[in-house]
């Protein structure tokens, strides 16, 4: 080979690694995702920890953790356009709000604020006390209703029951 066509392929190289460097900033940008860095996921269908909260009696499985400065932020990813008024279906909002609270007791980090990534935008949410309080309050009613065995399955959809994440545990699963 010779100098020049070593150079050729040299540069053909530098100009690949350049093109899939933008073509990665661009998806990321495109995924609403911030910069930080990816420390757990649960979206490759692996067996991922389960965050379990002993104190509060709850556990789950965000499915991104991401790294930054002031902490980990949750980012929960759902196939469903976001809701025309801007804010969080306040299911999607508690369960997010589950995630902070799993993230500072069970991991003892910081979760400052997390993400729930609808198809056609990224929604922020903050950590606030309020937040966390409204969580726990759903929690003591949630709690109380099992206690006292008037929890029951609300749906006749076995296919729904084949998905849920509790089925396991569920002595009124359908499928």
């Amino acid at each position: 080979m010779t100098p020049n066509q070593l150079v050729s392929i040299a540069f053909l190289v530098l100009l690949i690694a350049v093109a899939c460097l933008l073509l990665a900033k661009f998806l990321r940008q495109r995924s609403g995702l911030p910069d930080g860095e990816i420390v757990y996921e649960d979206t490759s269908g692996d067996d991922s920890e389960v965050l379990v909260s002993e104190t509060y009696g709850l556990c789950g499985k965000p499915d991104y953790l991401l790294e930054e400065d002031d902490g980990l932020v949750p980012v929960e990813v759902k196939s469903s356009q976001a809701p025309r008024n801007g804010r969080p279906y306040p299911s999607h909002l508690m369960q997010l709000a589950v995630y902070f609270l799993l993230v500072e007791d069970v991991l003892e980090e910081d979760a400052p604020y997390g993400l729930i990534r609808y198809r056609d935008r990224t929604l922020r949410v903050e950590n606030t006390d309020e937040l966390r309080e409204q969580l726990l309050d759903v929690v003591a009613e949630m709690q109380a209703i099992l206690q006292d065995g008037e929890a029951y399955r609300s749906h006749h959809s076995a296919r729904r029951c084949a998905g849920c994440s509790v089925a396991y545990a569920c002595d009124e699963r359908l499928a």
